[in-house]
């Protein structure tokens, strides 16, 4: 009897993903969605590159990236996320502005291996300060590159490194933009103890379960590669799209552009009173997701 109940509430929550557009958005760990204050999302590469492509090759690809989101979520959403050209070496730090820096020495974290079939990391550092406006508002965004344990590539002709395996860039940099954006991933990776709700208030489905619909699975924000140098999540699929339009629609633009931090700690100009900073890491992987977290005071 339990596994004709399952069996039926899986088939539920199938139904409900397959019928109409349902996203995920990624929240702070007090339940709230994390949510921009700007308009304006600028992202810029660690100036040390990566040791599989040019610098200016890695700027193309970056901008080629920001222009998949933007070409479907311009005519819908204000959110203007554009890239700018390399200028210096940076590094994940909470400084308002959005960075893209390979890992091509260790992976790891405070001198913790990471998952190695993890492609890439998206740290959101955000305010959490509980029952306020300011909850959940996004600080800053950096993007990891595994360049351990994955070969970057811009075309399939490119071979892997020795011991690696080949991730297509683009592909890989269009979903990682999307968590930069604040949406999550389409089915549940068990990364959290529960399943996350879509904007429907419907459970998000078992990643590991049954088969997933279409509908999941083709989303720029399904959390897993299919095959070896995917292209796939360059496309953007309408849920992908509504993730973002339906929380940034245009009719409620704000005016001009502002620094989103200043100091380190202000939001739009304002203290983050008992503001925390956690550190949201989420993954695009070829077998495994890995979600972590850590607190820094502000």
């Amino acid at each position: 009897m339990r596994a004709v109940l399952r069996g039926m509430a899986v088939l539920t929550v199938l139904l409900a993903w397959g019928t109409a557009a349902a996203y995920v958005r990624s929240t702070a760990r007090t339940g709230r969605p994390f949510t921009w204050p700007t308009r304006c999302i600028d992202v810029v590469a660690d100036g040390r590159g990566s040791r599989d492509l040019p610098i200016g090759q890695l700027d193309a690809v970056l901008e080629k990236s920001t222009a998949n989101w933007m070409d479907r979520i311009g005519s819908c959403g204000y959110l203007q996320l554009t890239a700018r050209p390399h200028d210096r070496a940076r590094d994940v730090a909470i400084d308002g502005q959005p960075t893209l820096v390979f890992r091509d020495d260790k992976w790891e974290r405070d001198g913790m291996p990471r998952d190695p079939s993890a492609i890439a990391i998206t740290r959101v550092f955000h305010v959490v300060s509980p029952d306020t406006a300011q909850d959940a508002i996004i600080l800053d965004a950096d993007i990891e590159m595994n360049g351990v344990n994955y070969t970057f590539i811009t075309s399939p002709e490119q071979p892997p490194r020795a011991g690696t395996t080949v991730a297509d860039l683009e592909n890989t940099l269009t979903h990682e933009l999307g968590h930069v954006l604040g949406l999550g991933h389409t089915c549940w990776d068990h990364q959290t103890t529960t399943p996350p709700l879509d904007n429907k208030g419907m459970p998000a489905p078992d990643c590991f379960e049954g088969m997933l619909p279409t509908v999941v699975t083709a989303a720029t924000m399904y959390p897993y590669s299919t095959t070896p140098g995917e292209t796939s999540k360059r496309t953007l699929t309408d849920d992908d799209v509504a993730g973002v339009c339906d929380v940034y629609p245009i009719a409620a633009s704000p005016p001009g552009c502002w620094p989103v931090t200043s100091g380190g700690c202000a939001v739009g100009g304002a203290e983050a009173e008992r503001g925390w900073v956690v550190l949201v890491a989420v993954a695009l992987g070829a077998l495994a997701v890995t979600l972590a977290r850590r607190r820094a005071r502000c």
